[in-house]
């Protein structure tokens, strides 16, 4: 698939044909915080310049609360059916690699259970993504440390990089070229190659490396302190949990009007105190200590045993946004020290 470049003054219309074939999904400013929102035209959205969207890609996969079926009750039977899904196809414009790269660990997860998340794989079915690459990581972000997937996107139809008046434009699948055919393009030359190849290596030396993406973190140091001392700094809001885009738990409740009702779920964590209580009243992990280590071991452990994919892509919002300056890096620094 042949690179192309995109002149900036040309974006408009290419968005206009877009929104036109498809509901088109970008970064906006919504009261000073840059999120994911349908738009509808350019101006509305908050591409350049910035670091990344607040807020990942999570609640356009799995919204925060989300009717599962609605039930009727009889004296000794119940009618039940599910919610109608009025998904159209979409355009997600201007995800990160790390947000892109989220979706494929997402997917193996919802993958390895039964019956199939029909309302997340339905999403997931209607849903391409044009990338954009990060120029400007922020002093949160790792994802050099866990992938390789911003020099190799993965999750994305189509990979875009800034180069001052125009975009490097690569069509990474055969939707991704269907995607650019409807734009105005040139054919990309050597010149625009050297500046894609600079961009990117000074964004690349802000970011840390690990020599070896392949090997888990962490050893399994189940005693380790470091336990010890996130429990007294954690304040278990949850706020790593809402903000990372490979997290997905959530929580299941009933809503009864008479003999009517649904029953639906909503974004939960593992941070929450009551999340592991059962019904006879033990909690295997009541304490934050267990809770943290959880979070850390499922992440950087677990996930790479299970689905051969570590549970983190680097994007940094655990670290940007918690309250009490939690470092995820400087606990598996701590962890690797005893590897």
């Amino acid at each position: 698939m042949e690179p192309k470049v995109i002149l900036k003054e040309n974006l408009s219309s290419w968005l206009e044909a877009l929104v036109s074939n498809y509901e088109v999904i970008a970064p906006v400013t919504e009261d000073g915080v840059l999120v994911f929102r349908p738009v509808l035209k350019l101006s509305e959205m908050t591409i350049e310049g910035t670091s990344g969207p607040a807020k990942s890609l999570r609640e356009h996969f799995t919204p925060q609360t989300e009717t599962l079926f609605h039930y009727k009750l009889y004296d000794q039977s119940a009618d039940v059916a599910p919610p109608e899904l009025e998904i159209r196809d979409r355009v997600i414009f201007g995800a990160r690699a790390c947000d892109a790269a989220a979706l494929l660990y997402v997917d193996a997860v919802y993958s390895n259970v039964e019956p199939i998340d029909v309302q997340y794989f339905e999403r997931r079915k209607h849903t391409h993504i044009i990338g954009l690459f990060c120029d400007k990581p922020a002093w949160s972000c790792f994802c050099t440390e866990v992938g390789d997937f911003l020099e190799k996107p993965a999750g994305m139809d189509v990979y875009l990089t800034d180069l001052g008046d125009r975009y490097y434009v690569e069509p990474l699948t055969q939707k991704g070229e269907e995607l650019v055919a409807l734009a105005k393009t040139q054919p990309a030359n050597e010149n625009d190659l050297s500046l894609v190849n600079e961009t990117r290596r000074k964004a690349l030396e802000r970011l840390p490396k690990r020599a070896n993406h392949e090997e888990s973190c962490i050893a399994y140091d189940w005693d380790h302190p470091v336990f010890v001392e996130l429990a007294k700094k954690c304040l278990s809001c949850g706020v790593c949990a809402f903000t990372c885009p490979t997290c997905h738990c959530f929580d299941i409740e009933e809503c009864p009007r008479g003999s009517k009702g649904s029953r639906y779920r909503c974004w939960d964590t593992c941070q929450f105190e009551k999340f592991t209580l059962t019904g006879a009243g033990h909690n295997p992990r009541e304490t934050r200590k267990e809770r943290t280590r959880q979070r850390i071991f499922h992440k950087f452990k677990y996930s790479k045993e299970r689905y051969g994919m570590l549970g983190c892509v680097g994007c940094g919002r655990c670290i940007a946004n918690c309250p009490v300056n939690i470092d995820i890096r400087d606990v598996i620094k701590e962890l690797e020290r005893r590897r």
